[in-house]
């Protein structure tokens, strides 16, 4: 019963962990943004502006055609580190 108790309360954190660290494109900050895998000063600084001029993305693939720099290989790794349109 406690080996149980204990892979539930480890998939709990792990869940937990996870939607903390989700990170919303359509309203992040550059500060935020920059602390995803793949997003530096200037990429951030692109995605604050182009969303700032054009409004909110509303998918991938135009996430991708807006911002200069963004292919399928690296928006993966941003995925991965908790990037999603919300």
């Amino acid at each position: 019963m406690n080996k149980i108790m204990m892979q539930i309360a480890f998939a709990l954190s792990a869940l937990v962990a996870a939607a903390a660290h989700a990170t919303d494109l359509n309203h992040a900050s550059a500060f935020q943004l920059e602390a995803i895998s793949g997003i530096g000063e200037k990429m951030a600084a692109d995605i604050v502006a182009e969303r700032n001029a054009n409004g909110a993305f509303q998918s991938w693939d135009e996430f991708k055609k807006r911002v200069k720099g963004v292919g399928e290989r690296n928006l993966k790794t941003m995925q991965k580190d908790g990037l999603e349109i919300k």
